[in-house]
């Protein structure tokens, strides 16, 4: 396998960009019109500036990767981890199948409810273990996971996180709303998880070995133990996932004013002076505003909830503090190259939302009189989308193009398109916080990933167009 090969995506994905910068003017669109300005030359400091950009804006993501390695880190010397994942090896024996496809459901449905896709991560170690104790090799695992969160996001039906840039667009249109074609997005959704659930278990088959298990830091070592109990990591892991789904449901698209409500009446109680004085006297200590209600949540709060989980576990499993800050620390090692990846994937973001390029290359195959074509919408919101890690910045960016040819009719067929490409696009763009993070650490080279899955790919890809032939 070719070494560093996702840095060395990375790295070309900017060196693009650079070197668009350099030889490229910016291209916008002004009613019917293109407009050309000259480029901003990105150099060295230019790059260094905009490192300090994503630092600012774009630290928490670093931190939750960390935090994510140091949670398992402290499970990993957890004798009771590793009977967990042997006992959900052996329980689905010979009826693997049946683990893919709840797994594929429950990551998914996540995925495109509750705006989970980055979120989702730090479930992800847990069941790249469970697939690999079941003879299986490291593609599969990261079909898995990564193809059945990519499918909730192409079938994204009431998750502002994962459509907001799309939003902000078009909330002008009447006829656009965030929460309308319900039908058609959970169609994508069933089709998207489907093809990818029936291509992960044919290559799963070719590729099953019980003899010779995946060897690494990806399984937690055999320790004997008398204490035989799992159920408490169980318990701890259902629940952040719980909290997790709970905090990142758009509620507001369903019309849910329950936990607003519960989080004004927390910090604004009212009552008697011992209700408002008890209330009060919590809120000191964990701080909570109105803004931190279920429904609001951000990568930042789900540090926190990662964090507190770690510790949990490593308490009720009577490991000391200084243990427990030791443990952390080695998984936090561990996860340290996939941190520090989604910062230079992110670095290529502000590189090209600064110097929008884009339109540049593709102009020519654009038409500003023939109304939204898919076909053309599809290649534009994927080159958009290789380059901004996210849909906002994606859609926000081709927003002039988008402006000038669609109309009330078409803005929901415009926002299906974006989103469903986004979804598309971060299945390979080495820019996918997901994959980098995935590939990263089952040490998949990008090459590799690209061969293993590029079926798929144009199996999703065809039937999505498919489908949005009938909106």
């Amino acid at each position: 396998m070719k070494k560093h090969s996702l840095v060395k995506a990375l790295l070309t994905t900017l060196l693009i960009v650079v070197l668009a910068s350099w030889t490229l003017q910016i291209t916008k669109v002004s009613g019917k019109e293109f407009v050309t300005e000259e480029s901003i030359k990105i150099g060295l400091f230019t790059v260094l500036s905009y490192l300090r950009i994503v630092f600012q804006y774009f630290l928490p993501i670093f931190l939750y990767v960390l935090a994510i390695g140091g949670l398992y880190g402290v499970l990993h010397k957890i004798p009771q981890y590793r009977l967990l994942l042997d006992k959900i090896a052996n329980g689905f024996k010979d009826k693997e199948w049946i683990f893919f496809v709840i797994v594929g459901i429950v990551l998914a449905l996540l995925s495109s409810m509750a705006g989970l896709s980055l979120a989702l991560l730090f479930i992800f170690p847990f069941v790249i273990s469970v697939v690999l104790l079941m003879g299986y090799d490291k593609i599969t695992a990261a079909m898995l996971t990564v193809g059945s969160t990519i499918a909730g996001l192409i079938g994204s039906v009431f998750s502002t996180y994962d459509v907001s840039g799309i939003n902000a667009v078009l909330e002008e249109y009447g006829g656009y709303a965030a929460n309308g074609n319900v039908l058609i997005k959970i169609v994508l959704l069933v089709v998207a998880l489907a093809i990818v659930l029936v291509n992960t278990i044919l290559y799963a088959k070719k590729h099953q070995d019980r003899k010779h298990l995946v060897k690494g830091y990806y399984i937690p070592e055999k320790v004997q133990t008398e204490n035989k109990k799992t159920y408490p990591i169980v318990v701890v892991l259902d629940l952040v996932l719980v909290i997790l789904a709970l905090a990142f449901i758009s509620w507001d698209l369903l019309n849910v004013k329950l936990f607003n409500d519960m989080t004004t009446n927390f910090v604004n109680p009212t009552g008697s002076a011992f209700t408002k004085g008890l209330y009060g006297a919590i809120n000191t200590v964990l701080g909570v505003t109105t803004s931190n209600a279920f429904g609001n949540w951000t990568i930042f709060e789900g540090i926190l909830v990662i964090l507190f989980a770690s510790w949990l576990l490593s308490f009720i499993y009577k490991n000391s503090f200084s243990k427990y800050l030791t443990n952390f620390g080695e998984g936090a090692k561990k996860a340290l190259l996939p941190a520090m990846l989604s910062v230079l994937a992110y670095v290529i973001l502000v590189c090209a939302v600064n110097v929008p390029f884009e339109m540049t290359l593709l102009k020519n195959i654009v038409s500003l009189d023939g109304g939204v074509q898919i076909i053309t919408m599809c290649i534009i919101a994927i080159v958009y989308c290789f380059f901004t890690v996210e849909a906002y910045y994606g859609v926000t960016t081709a927003s002039t193009y988008i402006l000038a040819v669609v109309t009330s009719e078409k803005a929901g067929l415009v926002g299906l398109i974006w989103q469903t490409m986004y979804g598309l696009t971060m299945l390979i763009a080495p820019t996918s916080i997901i994959l980098l993070s995935t590939l990263s650490y089952l040490d998949i080279s990008y090459t590799k990933w690209l061969k293993s899955i590029w079926l798929l790919l144009l199996e999703l890809f065809a039937a999505i167009f498919i489908i949005l032939l009938f909106v």
